[in-house]
């Protein structure tokens, strides 16, 4: 007897877990409101995106470039990022992008989302040192729509970039990938929760 209580406690639990699932959100991007958005996505630095490292605080312009692929019901907005750039660095550093990987944005509160990145391998360089780090579903941080902002999106990165390869002076912890990324395409946009 006290197995089959056992057995339809973990059915009821079971049956709740599927219903929460088969309600689970998704996220999309609009622009203008109520009008879905399939094209390109372009943001650039306000002032310098900074990598900080163990051994170097790196400041350098930076934008950032791709494509809305998936959206919609059961998903999150995911794309490929076709350009990621950091240029006129600081103190002489080279900051190269091996690979510009993806990101996705998941719904966190009304206007606004949680951005990930995955398969970018960023590679800083200075007098023959090098530090490779390399996001793998990295929070690296918020899109604030232009609800929000009244305005134009904005793309706030603040995230915790894993260490790659290259020298021991770059250390093997993370490195501090922190900037505020204006939107200027489209000119507004929209996260809708489905």
């Amino acid at each position: 007897m006290k197995y089959v209580k056992i057995l339809g406690l973990l059915a009821v639990a079971a049956a709740a877990l599927m219903a929460f699932a088969g309600t689970a959100s998704a996220t999309t991007l609009t622009s203008p409101t109520g009008t879905v958005y399939t094209g390109s996505i372009h943001a650039a630095s306000e002032g310098h995106a900074i990598l900080q490292n163990p051994i170097a605080k790196i400041e350098c312009a930076s934008t950032v470039e791709g494509t809305v692929e998936q959206h919609g019901s059961g998903s999150t907005v995911k794309g490929n990022i076709s350009n990621l750039s950091f240029t006129g660095c600081t103190n002489s550093w080279h900051v190269t992008v091996v690979t510009a990987g993806s990101l996705e944005l998941h719904w966190k509160a009304a206007g606004e989302g949680t951005v990930t990145s995955s398969g970018a391998t960023v590679e800083a360089t200075r007098f023959g040192v090098a530090c490779r780090y390399a996001t793998s579903n990295t929070d690296v941080g918020t899109l604030t729509d232009s609800h929000v902002k009244n305005g134009t999106a904005t793309m706030d990165i603040h995230g915790l970039i894993p260490f790659h390869s290259g020298s021991f002076l770059c250390g093997e912890g993370t490195t501090t990938w922190e900037g505020s990324y204006l939107v200027d395409t489209p000119d507004l946009l929209y996260i809708d929760q489905n």
